[in-house]
């Protein structure tokens, strides 16, 4: 699975990709056979002004299913990244359950 990071507006450090590989990582290698790329973007929408505007994009391409993407929104950047990745695996999970029907 390939996993590419990209920062919007914001710089992604070592500590922030690692925490992104590994919670990708672990929300999507159950589907690592099916899945082709995984591209996280992320950003702050609102700059220096504060509140729940730190969002993370995981777009993810599925063999034979097309592209997808998911996002998530909080005031942790970190945070945010956790929620897109659990999404991410449930919704991989919800299209090759409904692949199979």
């Amino acid at each position: 699975m390939n996993i590419q990071i990209r920062g919007i507006g914001i710089p992604p450090t070592e500590a922030l990709a690692a925490h992104i590989e590994r919670r990708i990582a672990f929300s999507l290698s159950r589907f690592s056979a099916q899945i082709e790329r995984v591209v996280v973007r992320f950003s702050d929408l609102n700059g220096p002004r504060g509140g729940a505007d730190k969002l993370c994009r995981v777009g993810f391409t599925v063999k034979g299913l097309g592209p997808d993407a998911v996002e998530a929104r909080d005031a942790d950047l970190y945070f945010a990244v956790d929620q897109a990745a659990e999404k991410a695996g449930r919704r991989v999970a919800r299209m090759l359950e409904q692949a199979k029907a």
